[in-house]
């Protein structure tokens, strides 16, 4: 039952917090109850409230595939929706060869989420390479959108993913060939907002989302993940390969990547070491191209999440450039020790209560209301980096301040599964093996919790009736980076089966039968809320971007897309609550799409994604 406790306080904590926002981005998720009475009540009303009553009588009959598609030897599962029908057949799409018929499943209960009857179509069976789409015979007649069966079958959208990233740089002229190109953008940041005649050069870094904002916290966990998934696997990752500026150096463009990000965030740190929160502008203007945008960004005050974070990429990040890269790896280790000096000067949140907009300042605010976690998660990098015991005993001490509570899923501002896998990833003296079973009994089961989640939901993906808020598609994948980390500690299947069963969700096997990831799939989100794919007039978005997917807790002008939350979405350019890639997003995408072709051998060398 704690699980679903904490969920509900969770997603009450979001429906309140989200209440800030008047025009543009998510505010931090930052308010949390602490009446038991209301805690009571959302868990009264979750467990018993008749779902019959919130479902849709007229859903639309579909095949849900994942669009990408399914490794060759693994379990491959399609659902039939809202229809009914005996038989099924994989037609081979190049030449209309059906090459299996199979019989269909008898269908569940109705889903409390979507509303669907889904009836699973299993085809593990079959596991020749090519393209094929699902045919249902009569009645139905129903066809799939087309995926492939392949080796390796992720691959291509694993770049395309990572590759998103170099169209969101900042301050410099993005031009490789492609079409969503655009001239060097915002060049005259920033003066500070408190002291508007001081200023300071941080050109650079990655916009945050469909906006050209910077947020500190929040590229320091994306580039962190993208870290974390090159160091799970080095071999899923080579020079050469994303054709950016950089292809070719020698440094595998990952790593070229992240260092765009990493050397931005080196100049937004203080000269006492503390870094400033984020840069953006006092509210949203309008729609523009990054090089036409007229809004004055400025920089706001120090926080102590945003520094801790920095802590934890710049020490990650010297760590795996130090090969690549040793002058930019000096340079980040000595930046994240003089970031964690400031902390130890300032062991109180900064500042207190996390970070909160000046008065009149709308838009991202990103505050985090305790900054123990991303300390922690600093701690164990600067360990892992310099092998200080000092940073080792700093865990140890306070680690149990977080262990007591369940495991949110990671965001920018909550590093607690960060924080314990840096942790067991870490070499360790013997004297500790008890807090390593602690951590890793903890983290199993949070992972078996999770496990009892997706039994429960039809389309097998992660989330509860009530987690279908801003960025739901990255709650998800939070979650299978946790049960990856499961598997990781016991080699049981059944957590990597269960965290692929959200990459399927993600990349079309869904309610809405689209995958969530721009330019990935063969039926993909084609109106992002971006403003550079929007207002530059391209026949199609910047490929590999994750847009937040469902939100049944807020409403755009008041319309409620769904009575079910798992439906609560739309494909329109204007509804950023649902619509709107961000690249914490794309970054636990990174991670889940690395991982199952780190999960499985590999075979055959690695081909460059254009």
């Amino acid at each position: 039952m704690n699980r679903y406790i904490f969920l509900a306080t969770y997603g009450l904590r979001n429906i309140l917090a989200n209440k800030l926002i008047s025009q543009r981005k998510e505010v931090a998720r930052s308010i949390q109850p602490t009446a038991v009475a209301n805690i009571l009540v959302i868990i009264l009303l979750f467990f018993f409230i008749p779902i019959s009553s919130c479902v849709d009588s007229s859903q639309k009959p579909f095949i849900a595939v994942n669009t990408v598609g399914y490794e060759m030897g693994s379990s491959k599962q399609a659902f039939l929706v809202n229809s009914e029908a005996e038989l099924f057949q994989l037609i081979r799409t190049e030449n209309s060869e059906v090459v299996l018929t199979g019989k269909i499943s008898s269908p569940s209960e109705v889903d409390s989420i979507s509303g669907d009857r889904l009836s699973p179509i299993d085809f593990s069976i079959f596991n020749n390479p090519g393209e094929f789409k699902i045919k249902t015979l009569s009645p139905g007649n129903l066809t799939s959108h087309p995926f492939r069966i392949e080796e390796n079958v992720y691959h291509n959208a694993l770049m395309k993913i990572v590759k998103s990233y170099y169209y969101h740089r900042c301050g410099t002229v993005v031009d490789v060939g492609a079409k969503w190109s655009y001239k060097i953008c915002h060049i005259d940041d920033a003066p500070f907002y408190d002291d508007r005649k001081s200023s300071k050069q941080v050109t650079g870094g990655w916009h945050d989302a469909g906006d050209y904002n910077k947020f500190s916290g929040n590229t320091a966990l994306s580039a962190a993940l993208l870290l974390y998934a090159y160091e799970s696997n080095p071999d899923n990752f080579l020079d050469n390969q994303l054709g950016i500026p950089e292809s070719g150096n020698g440094t595998p463009d990952i790593l070229d990547e992240v260092g765009w990000a990493l050397e931005w965030l080196l100049k937004m740190q203080r000269e006492d070491g503390g870094v400033y929160h984020k840069v953006s502008q006092k509210k949203w203007i309008g729609e523009y191209l990054p090089n036409e945008d007229p809004s004055t960004r400025y920089i706001f005050d120090v926080s102590s999440a945003a520094t801790a974070s920095f802590v934890a990429v710049s020490a990650l990040g010297a760590r795996h450039l130090e090969e690549y890269n040793p002058g930019l790896s000096f340079e980040l280790s000595l930046a994240a020790e003089r970031a964690w000096r400031f902390l130890e000067r300032h062991p109180e949140n900064k500042p207190v209560g996390g970070f909160k907009n000046p008065e009149g300042v709308r838009g991202g605010e990103y505050g985090d209301p305790s900054d123990l976690d991303e300390r922690l998660w600093a701690s164990m990098e600067l360990y892992r980096l310099t092998n200080n015991r000092d940073y080792l005993t700093f865990f140890i001490q306070n680690y149990e301040e977080i262990t007591f509570y369940n495991i949110p899923p990671i965001s920018w501002r909550d590093a607690e599964s960060l924080a314990f896998n840096s942790f067991l990833s870490a070499d360790i003296p013997n004297e500790y093996d008890k807090v390593r079973e602690i951590i890793s009994e903890k983290i199993i089961r949070h992972a078996d919790d999770i496990l009892s989640i997706h039994k429960q939901n039809n389309y097998r993906n992660l989330l509860l009736y009530n987690q279908y808020y801003w960025g739901s598609n990255s709650v998800g994948l939070a979650y299978a980076f946790d049960l990856i980390q499961g598997f990781n500690l016991t080699q049981n299947p059944k957590y990597k089966y269960a965290a692929l069963d959200q990459l399927h969700y993600i990349f079309g096997r869904n309610p809405m039968n689209l995958s969530q990831v721009t330019g990935v799939g063969s039926a993909a989100v084609k109106n992002p809320y971006h403003q550079l794919s929007e207002v530059g007039g391209f026949s199609s978005p910047v490929p590999g971007m994750l847009v937040g997917g469902p939100n049944n807790h807020r409403l755009l002008r008041n319309k409620k897309l769904s009575p079910m939350p798992g439906k609560s979405y739309e494909d329109v350019f204007a509804n950023y609550l649902v619509n709107e890639p961000a690249i914490n997003f794309t970054a636990i995408l990174v991670y889940i799409t690395n991982s199952f072709s780190t999960l499985r051998s590999q075979s055959k060398d690695l081909t460059t994604s254009k």
